[in-house]
């Protein structure tokens, strides 16, 4: 299996002279099997060049695509009304949802291609979309893929994915803060609150669950958005920093660490610094630390792999 990286920022998009190297598109990942069955994890602006790429392999004709939805905010969805293939007739597009996103998501999608947004609303698209709930910890067979969705600790929700195929397994951990202050039922505009027991004990158990997924994994892609002296001033925003998502992966044994969803506000010079210093402190623990860029494809397994020449990135046209 191998994985793609066609959008890896956060909050909204930021093409343009200072992000030429990491890239400015918005959460898309694309997943591969040995034997070519793709699984699309996240819909924002990035997954457009996806769609380019996907119809030039078809040839056109049509096909049916799998797209696992973390959720629904703009970052994540964005790329949707402009995913090529969606436009083939004959296209079925399956797309993978918490409950409460999967009931709206026709309302959410129709929304953003309703006329006055967008030329072509969504009921006069070519393609069929499928809209699929999704449950925690409940396992979906997906073509050649086995996938776990995960609880996260966001606004409203979230679900990250463990993905296993060709005998090895990724994780993608976005959008998510660290489970101690911050409550996904909380409005972010009313910053963190007190928490009761409650809170405490489903914030434990959301840890654990998330915990249980990722032991074993081979890569971890993780939100790690906010440097530790920005979450400081944004901790009810629901993103995680780079020191936090290490914590995690060696508590898991993971080998690997991808840092992932980068702040709009991080341009390539400052993304280089902060390569370079968690490249350093993944090694001092054990951990395999990469940052991701776009047009970044990574090889996944076998589990617990040696790193070495086969396992390093390497980009790909766009």
């Amino acid at each position: 299996m191998q994985i793609t990286f066609w959008g890896v920022r956060g909050s909204y998009p930021v093409p343009g002279a200072a992000t030429v190297r990491y890239g400015g598109q918005t959460s898309c990942v694309e997943a591969r099997t040995a034997h070519g069955e793709c699984l699309i994890v996240d819909a924002g602006t990035g997954l457009r060049a996806l769609g380019n790429k996907l119809v030039r392999e078809s040839g056109g004709a049509p096909g049916h695509y799998h797209v696992l939805l973390s959720h629904v905010h703009w970052d994540h969805i964005q790329g949707l009304p402009f995913f090529s293939p969606a436009y083939i007739p004959g296209t079925r597009i399956s797309v993978y949802a918490l409950l409460t996103a999967a009931d709206e998501l026709n309302q959410v999608i129709g929304g953003i291609t309703r006329h006055e947004f967008f030329p072509m609303p969504l009921e006069a698209v070519p393609a069929q979309f499928e809209f699929h709930q999704v449950e925690p910890a409940v396992m979906l067979s997906i073509e050649g893929f086995k996938v776990v969705p995960i609880a996260l600790n966001h606004p409203f929700g979230s679900v990250g994915y463990r993905i296993e195929a060709d005998g090895s397994s990724w994780a993608y951990v976005s959008d998510t803060a660290p489970f101690t202050e911050v409550l996904h039922k909380q409005h972010f505009l009313s910053g963190p609150e007190p928490l009761s027991a409650g809170d405490r004990t489903a914030l434990t158990a959301m840890r654990e669950a998330l915990m249980k997924q990722l032991r074993g994994v081979d890569t971890v892609v993780y939100d790690t958005h906010f440097l530790p002296e920005e979450y400081a001033r944004f901790p009810h925003y629901g993103h995680s920093t780079p020191d936090q998502a290490l914590d995690i992966c060696v508590e898991a044994g993971a080998r690997r660490l991808v840092l992932y969803h980068h702040a709009p506000s991080h341009g390539d010079d400052q993304m280089d610094q902060i390569a370079a210093a968690y490249l350093a402190k993944g090694a001092a623990v054990g951990i395999e630390v990469l940052t991701s860029f776009e047009g970044m494809t990574l090889p996944i397994g076998p589990e617990k792999a040696p790193p070495g020449p086969s396992s390093r990135p390497r980009r790909v046209t766009l």
